[in-house]
């Protein structure tokens, strides 16, 4: 059954889809969304990625990984750097172009994360920290 938590969700996740369709190059396949996910996961994490370890590490096929993987590096939305102490890896690292995009589309879907939350549950946020109050 459809509750008002399952609405809120709906509509939050019909919101992720809309900001970072502005923001990212996601077409038919979610083979780049998957990818610049763990790019960007591994960045902020402060860990290393390799090709090897982005290839093992989504669901898709090979074919489809390398395929996506050179259009991302050819568009410019993920960058091979050369690692430090082994020069048979490539790391792998977000090209500014994908850095500022994730940080519209974080802020764009902070905002519809506190107003999804006020609608549907009266929850108001008194700022970007973890404080919650139940609205009057």
């Amino acid at each position: 059954m459809i509750n008002n938590n399952s609405l809120a969700v709906i509509h939050l996740l019909m919101q992720v889809r809309a900001v970072t369709s502005m923001h990212l190059p996601i077409g038919h396949s979610f083979i780049p969304y998957e990818m610049m996910l763990i790019v960007i996961l591994h960045y902020l994490n402060g860990e290393e990625l390799t090709v090897k370890r982005l290839f093992n590490s989504g669901t898709f096929s090979e074919m489809g990984n390398r395929y996506h993987f050179r259009k991302l590096i050819e568009k410019d939305w993920i960058t091979l750097k050369d690692h430090p102490s082994d020069s048979r890896l490539k790391l792998i690292v977000p090209a500014p172009k994908l850095l500022s995009s994730f940080e519209m589309i974080s802020d764009q879907l902070l905002n519809s994360f506190l107003n999804i939350s006020e609608k549907h549950f009266g929850l108001t946020f008194t700022n970007h920290s973890s404080s919650v109050s139940k609205g009057a």
